[in-house]
């Protein structure tokens, strides 16, 4: 059973008398207290530091290549993280306030140096321009793959044209050529021709190209001249129209490549948009960080204790310390069947051995009692709280103005009324 400690003589055997006799009304009950530490702790925040790439500007290495920032990285900054435990640093610029000033909340308390953290930003923002300087190159990119598109395009006219015109020649050279050969055949079959000395009544050089007059056919020889630059002509064609498809296959690909090309751009533009928007958020966090250089405290009260200038600290280490304005409180730990008619609200008073000569008791009231029973802390030098659950009561003080203030972790005597 837990059992009050720092009782004085009388109270223990007021104690024991009760338990003697029935009916008897419990008299005042000590118990042993420590005084709450009310003091909030303001940290450093955590700033993280500028990586500079090392590799702008310089061709990718091949695949498994350490660049010269992943050597860097490796090197030094990883290096000391592991070694040291530690992450970003940073020296203390200025320090605003000394111990034992008030301070209200958002109060300037310290400032970092800035130097790094302005780097920082200006990291960002040049990302920042490099995104966005990426998504106007891939719209110049697209924009020329759009101007060559409407290029073949065009050239895709003009072959086709050129192929209808070369097909349509084509087949009036056939037709021509048909009819010589033809006329060519019926000269052969006539034997020397319409007049003697085979005379034709056609002007020399000239090569039928429809009825032939009555009276005047071309002599044999004409006929095969005109048949052999007509089927010269013909192959000339053939040739051209062979061009035109080889053109034709050519501007396909192009075509095709364009496409993919279009449609490749198309969607890096789209993620070169998401960074280029995602790089603001870098922005914004940078200069969120650059923002936290300046240390304010969060809450009304005094200073405890407070950094000096040109400390370098880590994330999280203690940049000050400030005592709330809020009312003392007393921590104490009862055992369950001690509680009794304990309730918040129940008048309690706080004496220290270490009082001076005239001061009173300090009065205060139960404000929170803890649901559940737990192991004491060692502090609470007692061997039965040691082996047994207790609950933990807290009492709110309100001192007046000739009384001390209690220093946070101070043991005193906390005295409930008879229950």
């Amino acid at each position: 059973m837990l059992v009050p400690v720092r009782a004085t003589t009388a109270s223990l055997a007021v104690a024991l008398a009760c338990v003697a006799l029935s009916g008897c009304v419990g008299g005042p009950v000590d118990y042993a207290g420590k005084v709450v530490n009310d003091t909030f702790t303001i940290q450093m925040p955590a700033l993280a530091m500028p990586a500079v790439d090392l590799d702008a500007g310089f061709a990718p290495n091949p695949a498994g290549t350490p660049t010269l920032s992943e050597t860097a990285r490796r090197s030094n900054v990883t290096t000391i993280t592991a070694v040291t435990g530690l992450g970003s640093m940073s020296r203390v610029a200025s320090v605003a306030v000394e111990p034992g000033e008030v301070v209200e909340a958002g109060q300037e308390i310290a400032r970092l140096d800035v130097a790094a953290l302005d780097t920082n930003v200006a990291v960002a923002i040049a990302a920042q321009a490099t995104a966005q300087a990426q998504v106007g190159v891939l719209d110049d990119a697209l924009s020329t793959v759009a101007a060559n598109r409407s290029t073949l395009a065009s050239k895709r006219r003009e072959v086709n044209a050129a192929k209808a015109q070369l097909t349509s020649t084509r087949a009036t050279l056939a037709a021509q050529l048909a009819q010589a050969k033809a006329l060519l055949a019926k000269v052969e079959a006539m034997g020397a021709g319409g007049r003697p000395g085979g005379g034709t009544g056609v002007p020399p050089g000239t090569v039928p190209t429809g009825t032939v007059p009555p009276g005047a056919l071309p002599n044999a020889a004409q006929l095969r001249a005109g048949i052999a630059k007509l089927s010269a002509a013909l192959a000339r064609i053939d040739a051209g129209l062979g061009k035109v498809a080889s053109g034709r296959a050519q501007l396909s690909s192009a075509r095709a490549k364009l496409a993919d090309a279009r449609t490749r751009l198309t969607v890096i533009r789209s993620l070169a948009r998401v960074a280029a928007d995602a790089s603001a958020v870098g922005v914004q966090l940078a200069q969120y960080q650059r923002e936290l250089s300046v240390i304010r405290t969060p809450v009304d009260g005094v200073v405890v204790s407070v950094i000096s200038a040109g400390d370098v600290l880590a994330s999280g280490a203690t940049i000050a310390e400030v005592r709330t304005a809020a009312a003392p409180r007393v921590t104490t730990w009862i055992a369950p069947e001690d509680l009794g008619d304990l309730r918040p609200g129940t008048r309690a008073t706080v004496r220290g051995d270490w009082f001076g000569p005239g001061i009173g008791a300090i009065a205060g009231a139960v404000s929170h009692i803890s649901p559940r029973a737990e192991y004491p802390p060692t502090s609470f030098s007692t061997s039965d709280v040691h082996m047994t659950r207790a609950i933990r009561v807290e009492i709110t003080l309100s001192p007046t103005a000739d009384q001390p203030a209690l220093p946070p972790g101070a043991p005193v005597d906390v005295r409930f009324p008879g229950r």
